[in-house]
């Protein structure tokens, strides 16, 4: 009668432990966006392009080729809130992903990270952005473009490193130790 009321707690704990922390997910998202952007914006710059241009360039999907006419405040919100959202959004997939796929905690989730920005890349560079924002499509160094995707997964991934997947793991031992 014991063993089974274990293994019903067992069940019910790994159950619970597929779920992903999504506060960690969408910090994580939101940061991994931020330092991209961040990239994006210095490689803009030092290539002679223009600081904003990169935002220009996001806020181009909503308003088109006005984005890129002049730098103003909407313009900015417009592209970075777009940004911000996506990588939030991208975040709490990232997490998703490591609860399905059962990706074990630690350090090998950020190649996991780096191998799913690259995924996400590639989908944006070839499928989305060609129709949705072809300005960003031909506008953005696909070299720069890749080493923000990935530092976008590296940063998002740090926030998942030790889900709430390994603390049900330790509750569950110690359960089963009682």
């Amino acid at each position: 009668m014991v063993s089974s009321d274990l293994e019903v707690e067992f069940y019910m704990t790994t159950t619970q432990s597929n779920a992903f922390p999504l506060g960690r997910a969408i910090v994580g998202g939101l940061s991994g966006s931020i330092v991209m952007a961040m990239w994006a914006m210095m490689v803009s710059l030092f290539s002679g392009m223009g600081f904003w241009t990169p935002v220009q360039l996001i806020a181009a999907t909503w308003m088109g080729s006005q984005a890129m006419m002049h730098v103003t405040v909407v313009v900015i919100l417009t592209g970075l809130m777009t940004h911000m959202m996506m990588g939030v959004m991208l975040g709490v997939v990232l997490a998703g992903a490591f609860a399905v796929l059962r990706i074990p905690t630690g350090s090998s989730r950020l190649l996991w990270g780096i191998g799913y920005a690259i995924v996400v890349w590639i989908v944006n560079q070839y499928a989305v952005l060609p129709i949705v924002d072809p300005l960003m499509a031909s506008h953005m160094p696909p070299w720069a473009f890749t080493l923000g995707h990935m530092m976008f997964g590296v940063v998002a991934a740090a926030f998942l490193l030790h889900s709430s997947m390994a603390n049900q793991r330790k509750v569950v031992l110690r359960e089963v130790a009682k």
